[in-house]
């Protein structure tokens, strides 16, 4: 049914239910502020918003990826995404010591797309995982995925399984698209050359916004120190994805972490024209830079300083494996080869895929902005997706 067919007492029906949920997700949040004097930080703020059992905007029914959500990912643009990861895989399982245990594990698997057409290019290449595990906090996208494959190829569903927690000794690839980006950061704005505060949210008349904390001190004072910020910078601390890195990398017996994300190198991320961080929200496929805006109905993200996961995976015992944009990462591992040319598909199809591959590549679209990290762990072979460029020195 197209939009402007639905009735117009349906569409404010559901405006009334989005506006009823953000109001309780708002209540929450004065409540907490309330219990914790006055201040909470950015982190927990960022938490409760997005990922809170029942409030956050993870947990809740709302569509929120696609044409009728707030963003579009990679692998919902078609196959040629899913098809550069499963030929990475296919290089990572052939130069494993046992190739027949390798599995998949998929952070964050989203609609499922990318979980339904890796398997689909592998099971036509012979070369299916043992297992596919998806971990995926959000019931909701759980049972969305399930039904996905269950419609659309249910003979996978005997090597798919769903995981609450990182399983010990993984042994092959571990792909985490667009995660990161919505992992809880805290703030800070930088007084002078002795002084950086935490910067999170209080209540000013009745309204969420931006308070400052207490100033930091050990070591994210020194950390901060470091990169000589100047006086009013405001930033972020993407300290749970070091957690989550150096957790992963622990688990991880022999393979490669790739990780897909917006973001930069550090250079890039602290880089002094930057001065208000890099946080930002998506709603109905418009962007802004205001997180206290639609608690719990808009996503909040921020990009991810690619420097910082390459010390903490270096830290917890792997080695960097391979940087690079996604455009580069996606040509060396085929993507052009994936387009048929114009005697092996219809025009319309072929029109389909090139867009889909400008999309995933072109600088001004996802193709630079997105960066491909790779850690591996008893894994010595050169990956093919960094053998057109590699600019991991930058990091």
């Amino acid at each position: 049914m197209h939009a402007s067919s639905i009735p117009l007492t349906q569409v404010s029906q559901a405006r009334a239910g989005r506006d009823t949920h953000s109001s309780r997700v708002v209540q929450r949040i004065h409540a907490l502020i309330h219990e914790c004097g006055g201040w909470i930080g950015f982190d927990q703020y960022m938490h409760e918003a997005l990922h809170s059992p029942g409030y956050g905007y993870y947990s809740t029914g709302t569509v929120k990826l696609g044409a009728d959500g707030d963003y579009i990912t990679a692998p919902m643009l078609g196959n040629a995404f899913a098809g550069c990861l499963a030929r990475q895989y296919q290089q990572i399982r052939e130069n494993l010591t046992y190739p027949e245990s390798a599995i998949i594990l998929e952070f964050g698997a989203g609609t499922g797309q990318l979980a339904l057409d890796m398997l689909a290019y592998l099971a036509h290449e012979s070369a299916l995982p043992k297992r596919y595990m998806i971990l995926e906090t959000s019931g909701d996208l759980v049972e969305r995925q399930r039904a996905l494959l269950e419609k659309s190829a249910p003979e996978f569903l005997s090597i798919v399984e769903w995981v609450h927690d990182i399983p010990d000794n993984i042994i092959g690839m571990v792909i985490a698209n667009e995660v990161l980006d919505a992992m809880p950061v805290k703030r800070f704005r930088v007084r002078d050359s002795d002084r950086i505060v935490e910067l999170g949210v209080g209540l000013d008349q009745g309204l969420l916004g931006w308070k400052e904390g207490a100033p930091l001190e050990g070591k994210m004072l020194a950390r901060l120190r470091e990169w000589d910020l100047p006086a009013a910078y405001q930033g972020e601390l993407g300290l749970q994805t070091e957690y989550w890195t150096a957790s992963l990398v622990q688990a991880l017996e022999e393979g490669v972490v790739i990780i897909v994300d917006y973001g930069f190198a550090r250079h890039e991320y602290f880089h002094p024209d930057r001065t208000d961080g890099t946080i930002m929200c998506h709603y109905r496929h418009e962007s802004n830079m205001d997180p206290f805006l639609r608690p719990g109905l808009q996503d909040i993200t921020a990009h991810v300083d690619f420097t910082a996961i390459a010390e903490a995976g270096r830290q917890a015992g792997a080695d960097i494996a391979g940087f690079s944009s996604q455009a580069c990462f996606l040509i060396a591992n085929g993507i052009l080869d994936l387009a048929p040319s114009e005697f092996e598909a219809p025009s319309k199809q072929m029109l389909e895929i090139t867009q889909q591959i400008k999309k995933l590549t072109l600088p001004h679209e996802m193709g630079e902005l997105f960066k491909v990290l790779a850690l591996s762990k008893n894994y010595p072979c050169r990956l093919a997706g960094f053998s057109f460029k590699d600019i991991r020195d930058c990091l």
